[in-house]
């Protein structure tokens, strides 16, 4: 079975909405040749816009969710090839307003008659982008999505849309990830560096 398109009514439904206060810290792994704070208009993403209207950036509560959804997109990867590794960093991001997230987790999920394959599902993303352009466009206008991480559901993701004023700004970075916190991650997932 295939997940469910948004509702004809999704405007009249009452959303369950995560609130995420001014100054709360996100983290995101992101390729070294784009910007850190990148909100993504292609058509590549989960939660995409599916005609490029709006970016998504991409980033989790934790750092395990981050890695989980950069890392581990491969289902039965064991390790992780080395120049994938020398592509990406790691940021912190702190919020610099309140924003309303409306989640598509838990009963989150039957409040607006959607299902957990909207953001587990594989590919084509045409499902899951449908929903996000339907949720960006809601009149109570939600800052983006909080959802499950696809590759380790107990940890919380945020798709974040690009609207004014800026949400994010840079916390911290960190270049070269090949660190001890970073291979304590994944040995909780049991994955190594590709020889």
């Amino acid at each position: 079975m295939s997940a469910p398109l948004p509702p004809p009514d999704l405007n009249s439904r009452i959303p369950e909405i995560i609130s995420l206060d001014t100054g709360v810290i996100v983290e995101r792994f992101f390729n070294k040749s784009y910007e850190p704070v990148y909100f993504d208009r292609s058509l590549n993403g989960r939660l995409n816009a599916p005609d490029g209207s709006f970016g998504v950036l991409y980033t989790a509560a934790q750092l395990r969710g981050a890695f989980a959804e950069t890392f581990l997109r491969d289902p039965g990867r064991t390790t992780i090839p080395l120049d994938l590794l020398v592509r990406r960093a790691r940021v912190r991001l702190r919020t610099t307003r309140d924003l309303k997230l409306i989640k598509l987790a838990g009963i989150g999920l039957g409040r607006v008659s959607a299902t957990a394959e909207v953001t587990h599902g594989g590919l084509p993303y045409d499902v899951p982008q449908a929903w996000s352009k339907s949720l960006h466009d809601l009149a109570i206008q939600p800052d983006g999505i909080a959802y499950n991480a696809r590759h380790d559901d107990e940890t919380m993701c945020y798709a974040l849309f690009d609207l004014a004023p800026p949400c994010v700004e840079e916390e911290s970075r960190h270049a070269d990830i090949d660190q001890d916190w970073f291979w304590e991650i994944a040995d909780l997932y049991h994955v190594g560096i590709a020889p």
